[in-house]
């Protein structure tokens, strides 16, 4: 499978399974902070490194930017400390934790220093462990399931911090500026497909 199928079907599961405290998040205008001096402010600067590397590989540079071209790791980190509850805060705190013992464990090396297939096969490894996230609407869950766990949580941060950013929205996705422009005399065979909403 490549990227591009890989997003797509990303964006499909994430039509129907955004967390609450991501879609506020959102609505609220999240940004990655471009400085360059920046600091994590919910995680370690150590930990802060990992997720930058966490983020690359689920999202790799190939003809279209990767994460870190974006500052997906900055957007991730900012969504956590401004927008998640204490106890998702917790969680996610206690699972990065976990996730950097298991790496030191399995390979005696942070994650960061991992080579590519080694960096993968933990992902694969944590991805298949997660449990599925429950089927959810706008936030809200429609239907009972396991709680989410921290690498679903931090997947799906991944994919927003993404395709929320502007280069993809202009770039990369259709982009058509609201209000748009008004073409008033237009001859039917120039229409085209309608845009839905």
């Amino acid at each position: 499978m490549n990227r591009r199928d890989i997003l797509k079907h990303s964006t499909l599961i994430l039509g129907y399974a955004v967390s609450g405290g991501t879609l506020a998040g959102l609505m609220a205008g999240c940004q990655a902070d471009p400085k360059p001096d920046w600091t994590p402010q919910f995680f370690t600067p150590e930990q802060g490194t990992t997720l930058a590397e966490i983020c690359e590989r689920i999202l790799p540079k190939t003809d279209t930017p990767g994460a870190k071209d974006l500052l997906v790791d900055r957007f991730v980190d900012a969504m956590i400390a401004g927008y998640y509850s204490p106890q998702d805060q917790e969680m996610m705190r206690k699972g990065m934790a976990d996730f950097e013992a298991d790496c030191q464990k399995n390979y005696g090396a942070p994650f960061a220093k991992l080579k590519p297939e080694q960096q993968d096969e933990l992902l694969t490894k944590w991805d298949k462990a997660a449990p599925p996230l429950p089927p959810t609407i706008w936030g809200g869950n429609i239907g009972v399931g396991e709680k989410p766990v921290f690498y679903r949580k931090l997947k799906e941060l991944c994919l927003m911090g993404y395709f929320q950013s502007e280069k993809v929205g202009e770039e990369i996705l259709s982009y058509d500026p609201i209000p748009g422009k008004q073409i008033g005399c237009l001859p039917l065979a120039e229409v085209g497909n309608a845009w839905s909403l």
